[in-house]
């Protein structure tokens, strides 16, 4: 069994958000893996009549890749479980979606209260909107390792292809 990363702190696993990636490359001591994002009705017995079914086969399964620390000697192709600590998942959506949603509203609520034109207040939600991203992406970018997953373990079939030599 691999040992605990190093900078995930002392949770329970329930307290973490698991996701099977497949390695894609290694680059020194990172390794970038590749998650696959599905759309969370794809399994729904409505999925056929369901307009948010629809949207997801139109923009597609999208690929994420993201760079992790290799301490576990990576092979491309292997698929590992990496984590992330269920808190701090959900204050960088909440920085990431909240913070320009409550600037720009915020800013066009300000700029009608005081008399501005509709035509104003949208221009002025545009730019709360720019100042919410802007903040949002310095709050996050202050510990970069607090919102980036770690390796937490192979997959048992990624183990056994090791062990035999593939």
């Amino acid at each position: 069994m691999s040992e605990a990363p190093e900078n995930l702190p002392d949770c329970p696993a329930t307290d973490l958000i698991e996701a099977t990636a497949t390695v894609v490359a290694v680059d020194g001591d990172l390794a970038i893996v590749e998650t696959r994002r599905t759309n969370a009705c794809s399994g729904c017995g409505a999925a056929a009549g369901c307009g948010t079914s629809a949207l997801g086969q139109v923009f597609g399964k999208k690929r994420n890749l993201l760079y992790i620390r290799n301490s576990f000697d990576a092979v491309p192709g292997e698929q590992v479980i990496i984590a992330m600590p269920e808190k701090d998942l959900l204050l960088a959506a909440l920085a990431a979606y909240m913070m320009p949603l409550l600037a720009m509203i915020g800013l066009a609520l300000l700029t009608l209260s005081l008399g501005g034109s509709d035509m104003m207040a949208g221009l002025v939600s545009l730019a709360g909107l720019a100042i919410g991203l802007v903040v949002a992406g310095r709050l996050t970018a202050k510990s970069p390792a607090r919102f980036t997953p770690v390796f937490l373990r192979r997959t048992p079939f990624t183990g056994a292809a090791r062990n035999c030599g593939k």
